[in-house]
């Protein structure tokens, strides 16, 4: 608690996440914002929790394939570091919690170093963008078939497209470059070459960062792994998406749309547009900028602005947002480990299997193939 207390970026995320909250709630009627939130039936939230953390399980799964060319971890360890890296985020400005879990990772499991570990973060963080992407990309034409974005302007809809077009590009890019780096010799060469201009005493640990990054991008090295981290992530945001879909009839979300499938599809694209927005590291835990873009993209599709309000209110911070934040407090206090110790990368601390030079130098099995 005392580092939170006397971290001045939590305070700067917190005074953001309200100024944004306060925003959303003053530009709608407050009355009506109250009576939705006291007519929802909360007794959705706990399917929708289990199943979140069912999404937390499939991440730990999904994580275990990207680090297995580093080292073999049982997804019961990964799915409490996954759960501790996600409380991290949401409480830490500047999407801290990465650092945390690759951090705590590299501390629990010694043939892991943190560079690694951080290097199959993002990896793991591209794909969930473009899987994102994708499942917007299937989830959007039904919606415009359908005519419920009839009633959106035509700057919301020149502005939607080309917020999805530059995001999609971004993403792209940047698995083009990882791609590039886990396959090709020269890429990693010319990479290489950035600690020549490190000063003498700082070049073998630039090396050793590099080196341990690039052993984390080892899933990358062929199309068939690139096609098993596609398939690993759509059970990990359909989970997700039922999780918006319950909560959806809590609020009666269903008496805006002609029928269940209809509704699956316009939360789909709800996670879709809300969940792009926080990979923006503006706010903790993503808190304003998440309700605003769902409560756009619900009013877009007709969806009333208090009702809408209301619902991206309940769906991030009681079933995205509290519940994971216990689980993950609770495991670091089982755990007996301090957050504090957690935002801090051991620079040139290698795995110690690597300090010792044992095994293959790190970055070896990025070149190879399956």
């Amino acid at each position: 608690m005392t580092y939170f207390l006397g971290n001045w970026r939590f305070w700067a995320g917190v005074l953001v996440s309200a100024a944004a909250l306060t925003l959303l709630v003053i530009l709608v009627d407050r009355a009506q914002l109250w009576a939705a939130l006291q007519s929802a039936n909360y007794l959705y939230l706990a399917p929708a929790i289990a199943l979140y953390f069912v999404g937390q399980w499939l991440r730990a799964l999904r994580w275990q394939f990207l680090l297995s060319p580093v080292a073999a971890i049982p997804v019961s360890r990964l799915f409490a570091v996954v759960n501790i890296g996600y409380m991290a985020n949401n409480l830490l400005p500047a999407r801290l919690g990465e650092l945390v879990r690759a951090v705590y990772l590299a501390q629990r499991e010694q043939k892991v170093s943190a560079p690694a570990a951080i290097a199959t973060l993002s990896v793991e963080r591209l794909y969930d963008g473009l899987t994102l992407l994708a499942i917007g990309a299937v989830a959007t034409p039904a919606l415009l078939a359908a005519g419920l974005f009839d009633g959106a302007s035509a700057d919301y809809r020149t502005t939607a497209i080309l917020l999805a077009v530059g995001v999609a590009c971004s993403f792209a890019a940047a698995l083009a470059v990882f791609t590039a780096l886990a396959v090709n010799r020269r890429a990693v060469d010319l990479l290489l070459t950035v600690t020549r201009i490190l000063p003498p005493r700082f070049r073998q640990t630039g090396t050793t960062i590099i080196l341990g990054f690039l052993e984390g991008l080892a899933t990358l090295n062929s199309p068939r792994k690139h096609a098993i981290l596609f398939a690993s992530s759509l059970p990990v945001w359909l989970s997700e998406a039922g999780v918006y879909l319950i909560i959806a009839y809590s609020f009666n979300l269903d008496a805006y749309f002609a029928s269940t499938g209809m509704l699956a599809i316009a939360m789909l694209l709800v996670m879709v547009t809300s969940n792009l927005i926080t990979a923006i590291p503006t706010t903790v835990g993503g808190i304003g900028p998440f309700e605003a873009v769902a409560v756009l993209t619900l009013i877009g599709m007709g969806v009333a602005d208090e009702t809408a309000t209301a619902y991206a209110l309940a769906i991030h911070l009681l079933a995205l947002w509290l519940p994971v934040n216990i689980v993950g407090l609770a495991l670091l206090l089982w755990h007996n480990v301090s957050l504090r110790g957690l935002t801090t990368l051991p620079g040139s601390q290698p795995a110690p299997d690597a300090a010792e030079g044992t095994g293959p130098a790190p970055g070896a099995r990025a070149a190879q193939d399956d």
